[in-house]
């Protein structure tokens, strides 16, 4: 099984549609995979390049004013024959705490992508 390093370069919280997007732009984009509130985009390498998470504050139980204060965030994408889980850790101020969130998605491997691992970090 292969494993995939990503640096994201790209990293987007847009607060009025509570959506969060991050991406490795150097990458070139190829489809994109709709895994209801995730979509996740595919590099023309058939390897994810990046990731849009629809109502963000929902998914990681935060308020939406709080993913406008993101110090980190890392996904760990894992894709079998027949299922994809996309992972995403962040951490965001609160309180003047550090706190880490997590949201997992799962969706089905439409798209036949290869099996493998793919790591994002910023």
């Amino acid at each position: 099984m292969s494993q995939i390093n990503r640096h994201i370069d790209v990293l987007d919280y847009d607060f009025e549609t509570d959506s969060l997007l991050f991406r490795d732009k150097s990458s070139k984009y190829q489809s994109s995979l709709d895994m209801g509130d995730l979509i996740l985009d595919i590099g023309e390498d058939g390897y994810p390049i990046g990731v849009e998470l629809l109502d963000a504050s929902k998914n990681f139980g935060v308020r939406k004013v709080a993913l406008m204060n993101l110090k980190s965030i890392k996904a760990s994408i894992k894709i079998s024959e027949k299922e994809i889980e996309v992972k995403i850790n962040l951490y965001v101020e609160m309180r003047n705490t550090k706190v880490e969130k997590v949201s997992v998605s799962r969706g089905i491997n439409d798209l036949n992508l290869q099996a493998g691992r793919t790591a994002m970090a910023c």
